[in-house]
């Protein structure tokens, strides 16, 4: 049987980057997830799975390595998409469009890898250092060799789908998550000036996309 669920949260995150109390929890219908939560279908005849998050921790020390934009050569069709379906919400509605960032699409794009890999739908990953989506960006600067930056929002959205077909896109993707308040919230948050894109394609057809949004800076 084919069924769609939507998913949002928000966490605060402490100074060492590690969540608590979330203000709210989401769970799913016909899909494991963390108790004490909430659940809202989405008006499709295919198994969809979102969840969104956005972490504030406190300051930290510089980061000394400028990380590039992301070229559209880089970029999939899908996560292109995606990213200028993203800016044309912000524009129209007078937000800053977002940067396209390249370290931001290649977490992403290992974070929907590694939930088709080991079979979770979650912000929170099971292997260890890249539990949230903090512990992914700094683990990533960690990586390249960058300091953390003296502040830093981190924000995201992830999604999935059955089926990728010409109605079951990165079209419909973006509107089941613009139809979501929390992810819409991610979305057209004034605060953020970069993103990354990941989407992952199975064997089987089925997608999994990750939306990063940051500010690095006060």
């Amino acid at each position: 049987m084919l069924k769609s669920v939507i998913l949002a949260g928000f966490f605060w995150a402490s100074a060492n980057f590690m969540p608590i109390t979330p203000v709210v929890t989401p769970t799913a219908v016909a899909y494991t997830l963390p108790s004490a939560s909430t659940v809202a279908p989405v008006k499709a005849p295919v198994p969809v799975r979102m969840a969104s998050l956005t972490t504030f921790p406190k300051p930290r020390i510089a980061w000394d390595l400028p990380l590039a934009p992301a070229s559209p050569e880089l970029l999939s069709t899908d996560e292109q998409e995606f990213i200028t379906r993203i800016n044309s919400e912000r524009t129209s509605r007078g937000l800053n469009a977002l940067v396209a960032d390249s370290f931001l699409v290649q977490t992403a794009r290992a974070h929907s890898r590694e939930m088709c890999d080991l079979n979770y739908f979650s912000h929170h990953s099971p292997t260890s250092g890249l539990t949230s989506p903090m512990d992914r960006y700094l683990a990533g600067l960690k990586a390249l060799g960058a300091n953390s930056p003296d502040y830093l929002l981190v924000g995201e959205n992830i999604f999935y789908c059955s089926i990728f077909s010409n109605i079951y896109n990165a079209e419909y993707g973006h509107r089941a998550l613009m139809d979501s308040p929390g992810h819409r919230a991610n979305i057209l948050d004034p605060r953020f000036t970069k993103v990354g894109l990941g989407v992952y394609h199975n064997a089987r057809g089925e997608f999994w996309v990750t939306q990063m949004f940051t500010k690095d800076s006060e």
